[in-house]
């Protein structure tokens, strides 16, 4: 039986609950043609009622219970294991896509092992969208690769609501990332007596004007064997960094000035502490980050500790403002006029053509420089290439050309478009598939027409929030220092180097140059786009001609997994002229726990400098500076 069904009985009979199923009219779409009947779903419950109350921003997790009233078992394990995709419109991108989904379109598989007769479950995780108000989201069953299955619609009501509306019972624990490069960060510490995990966070980030007040309500559930007497709510001010020096969140009303709020209400376990406070907006405009820590009996809970991103839109009015003499300001200008884009070669000779939809804008088509039509946000469209011509179709219209495709966002230059047969896995990422991209996609041969690529076109700060060389677990200082390296790097490959230029890109996506991940890696590691954005713009320079009165040049800036307990220089690995500011530094942790060489050597230890960050609090510019010798941390653009 479906859910939610109208009866009709000669007479139609209102029914509220349960409905008891006679000969059930389904307000289903029609167009889910079912090859094999065999595969046949008949809905019992949901565990959370509709509609679902999800604060914005967070995430639920809803069980549906399905009977195999079929002849065919449902195996999670199979090539044809059961999930539901979305539907009206089919495979459109969800607004409530979750970290269980195993795509943009498609959620989690009913596990385990489902025979006739017996009933299976979906757990359906998802994340609403910041937008406040009523949602509908309609899936349906399918055995993947092989049928869609017979009585398999079912659709969620969803009411996303303000933070403070939502009831802490109704939002479930956040996931914690690991860590792949540099520091080991914990999940949940086992060693400590007290834990806890997130269930109220009223607001993921802020905006507002310099000296603005902002509320905020944080709230996180005792999950551990021990009841805590009193906690607090605490920040370190060397956290507050923006994207040039530190900044003060301190309000009136706080304790001092690293003590938020702080209570002695005992809370037992699985009972909450819930606290709201105000911070004070920074003065300056600027990206900021603020750092917020609970802590119990003096001890900090690592897995509390969250990052919000700040946004002061604009300078607080001159009466708010500190009186700060004019030659302690520092202005600092921009070398180029707007931030440049860059072409990377993501995908090497799809053998099989590329399948191509958008995920939230229109792409206008194009065949080399000329216009072909639109291809509409949620529509598929296919390319391959084959008897020394390209093809492209979709439903609205298809061309064969000679020149190569280009699809480019309509409206928004960071929309994200998926491949949706590409499969792109990294092992120490865990399941996720990596090929989802921001911008603009070419599908060309190279100039010796030995080999075809996909090209991602995109802007240098949406390219350096989806490079995965670090983790969203390391210190949020370093992690600055290898996104401004990595951009550094990009920048002067791009510039000065021709290695690509008969591949018709800049830079290619894995560790040749970079390994870039795309969107997919953005959602995995927000704290890595948290640290492009503070660090927008940045790039490293040397002065190359030795002269004072000519601007320093961006130079190449090449970095490695650990060393041995000292860098190398450029000539003792590859040769060549000397460059000044890659010779051999001491890299104390790598030398204090006795590690050996990890990479090729030159320039920057990813490990020590993760250390260096976390054990001596070092910034991001000063970090590079150990590392390369003599130089400058420019802003290159805004």
């Amino acid at each position: 039986m479906f859910k939610k069904i109208t009866l009709v009985l000669g007479t139609l009979l209102a029914v509220v609950g349960f409905l008891i199923s006679y000969n059930p009219v389904y307000a289903a779409p029609d167009y889910a043609k079912i090859r094999d009947e065999g595969f046949h779903a008949k809905y019992i419950s949901q565990s959370i009622g509709d509609p679902v109350k999800i604060e914005a921003g967070e995430t639920v997790t809803v069980t549906f219970k399905f009977k195999n009233i079929g002849t065919k078992t449902w195996d999670g394990n199979s090539d044809n294991f059961i999930s539901a995709y979305t539907m009206n419109e089919r495979y459109r991108a969800s607004e409530f896509q979750a970290t269980n989904w195993l795509e943009y379109r498609q959620t989690a598989k009913i596990s385990g092992v489902v025979r006739p007769g017996e009933i299976g479950e979906l757990e359906l995780q998802l994340k609403a969208p910041e937008k406040t108000g009523h949602y509908k989201e309609e899936f349906w069953l399918a055995a993947d690769g092989w049928s869609w299955m017979k009585g398999g619609y079912f659709y969620v009501e969803i009411d996303v609501v303000d933070a403070e509306v939502v009831l802490e019972k109704e939002v479930v624990e956040e996931k914690t990332e690991g860590t792949d490069l540099g520091l080991s960060v914990p999940d949940v510490t086992d060693s400590s007596l007290y834990q806890a995990k997130k269930i109220m966070q009223s607001k993921k980030e802020i905006s507002a004007a310099g000296g603005g007040r902002i509320k905020l309500v944080i709230g996180y559930q005792n999950i551990g064997d021990t009841a805590w007497d009193g906690y607090s709510f605490v920040t370190d001010d060397a956290s507050l960094s923006s994207s040039g020096g530190s900044a003060s969140f301190m309000d009136e009303s706080w304790e001092n000035d690293s003590v938020i709020a702080k209570s002695e209400e005992q809370v037992l376990q699985w009972k909450a502490a819930r606290e709201k406070f105000y911070i004070k907006m920074p003065y300056k405009k600027g990206d900021y980050t603020l750092t917020l820590k609970l802590q119990v009996a003096n001890e900090t809970l690592e897995e509390t500790v969250l990052h919000i991103p700040v946004t002061v839109t604009e300078d607080a009015p001159s009466h708010l403002q500190p009186q700060v003499p004019v030659t302690e300001v520092k202005i600092e200008k921009s070398r180029l006029d707007s931030e440049p884009t860059i072409r990377v070669g993501v995908w090497r000779d799809p053998e099989e053509g590329v399948e191509f939809i958008s995920n939230d804008d229109d792409y206008i088509v194009y065949a080399g420089d000329t216009r072909k039509g639109v291809l509409k946000k949620g529509e598929f469209a296919t390319m391959f290439f084959a008897g020394g011509s390209y093809q492209y179709q979709s439903d609205s219209f298809n061309f064969m050309t000679m020149k190569y495709i280009r699809l480019v966002p309509e409206r928004n230059k960071h929309a994200v478009f998926t491949l949706t047969n590409y499969d792109r896995k990294v092992s120490w990422k865990g399941p996720r598939n990596f090929n989802s991209y921001r911008g603009v996609m070419e599908y060309r041969q190279t100039q010796d027409k030995s080999l075809l690529y996909v090209i991602n076109e995109i802007g240098f700060e949406d390219y350096i929030a989806g490079i995965a060389e670090t983790s969203n677990g390391a210190p949020i200082e370093y992690i600055k220092a290898i996104l401004t390296a990595a951009r550094t790097y990009a920048y002067y490959i791009q510039q000065n180097s021709t290695k690509h230029d008969a591949r018709n890109f800049d830079v290619v996506a894995h560790t040749g140059d970079q390994l870039y991940l795309g969107y997919e890696s953005e959602t995995l590691m927000p704290r890595v786009k948290e640290a492009q954005q503070a660090t927008k713009g940045y790039m490293i320079t040397y002065d190359t001609d030795n002269n004072v009165n000519t601007q320093s040049d961006i130079v190449i800036t090449p970095y490695f997994g650990n060393s041995d307990g000292s860098t190398r220089s450029w000539t003792q690995v590859w040769g060549g002229s000397a460059k000044p500011w890659l010779v051999p530094v001491t890299a104390k942790y790598d030398a204090r726990d006795g590690k050996s060489m990890y990479g090729h050597g030159v320039g920057m230890s990813a490990r020590d400098a993760a250390y260096m960050a976390e054990e001596e609090k070092l910034d991001f510019k000063d970090i590079l500076k150990y590392y390369y010798t003599g130089v400058g941390v420019e802003k290159m653009y805004k």
